[in-house]
């Protein structure tokens, strides 16, 4: 039997809305209420130590030194020190959590999620100290999510994946709206589009992982000015889309296969 064959297929009805995550989670209500920005020195003073002695330390060493994920053109972040700005990347794994932290080392990052990541009993309070930002599920939650945005961007780097659904080892991109191209628009920041690839593993502790994981950063993207706000988050999308494609072109492993059931 080839490798081919021995390949895990999924079948997909809804590109845009399929999940594959396999969490299973029963999401909370995020509302008004919802404490998406911690005041409490204490809270924050936890929260600085797990992001940079605790858990960045263990992720690093998982991911470079066991999955051995390397990074292409990831000094472009480097070049402007000063600035916070916006990463977009492809939704294909549960490094997807880790990696725009790497990426935005030394600098904090935070990730806007799905309400689901902060719903498990117990840990809701260590995933947001790891920087999640839960996107509200009553519209009235909106204020008070879009001004913790802003007080986030202030303090780090947002990431955001914009294909929302997770779709583990995916080779291609999905299609995705332009709306979580507001945040950039609003708070006129850089953007930085990266692409995970997937490629066929070998070389050291190659025996531990399922694909050769690389990382592409795109150079910086800036809201292009005499746009309305409209048309910026159409152009700042279709420019990220267009870098994710371009990479797709490198990952050219497939650990799963998907194909759509109207096919079947």
């Amino acid at each position: 039997m080839s490798p081919e064959d021995k390949r895990k297929v999924v079948y997909y009805d809804d590109e845009a809305n399929d999940d594959f995550a396999g969490t299973n989670i029963q999401k909370c209500v995020v509302d008004e209420t919802f404490p998406f920005i911690h005041k409490g020195r204490l809270w924050r003073g936890c929260a600085f130590f797990l992001y940079y002695f605790v858990a960045f330390p263990l992720v690093w060493l998982f991911m470079r030194g066991i999955l051995g994920v390397r990074f292409v053109n990831r000094k472009a972040m480097k070049e402007d020190k000063c600035r916070s700005y916006f990463l977009y990347g492809n939704h294909t794994g549960f490094i997807d959590a880790f990696t725009p932290n790497l990426l935005s080392f030394p600098r904090r990052n935070y990730i806007i999620v799905g309400a689901d990541t902060v719903s498990i009993k117990g840990l809701r309070n260590i995933v947001q100290m790891f920087g999640a930002l839960p996107i509200p599920t009553q519209f009235r939650g909106m204020r008070e999510f879009m001004r913790a945005v802003g007080e986030a961007h202030n303090q780090g780097n947002i990431t955001v994946y914009p294909e929302a659904h997770i779709w583990p080892y995916f080779t291609g991109v999905r299609e995705f709206p332009d709306t979580s191209f507001a945040y950039p628009v609003k708070h006129k920041a850089p953007v930085f589009a990266f692409f995970t690839a997937y490629t066929k593993p070998k070389g050291l502790l190659s025996f531990l992982r399922k694909a050769n994981i690389t990382v592409y950063v795109s150079d910086p993207i800036f809201p292009e000015p005499g746009l309305t706000d409209r048309e910026a988050k159409k152009d700042l999308r279709d420019k990220v889309y267009r870098f994710m494609v371009e990479k797709s072109s490198l990952s050219d492993y497939e650990v799963i296969r998907y194909i759509p059931r109207t096919r079947v």
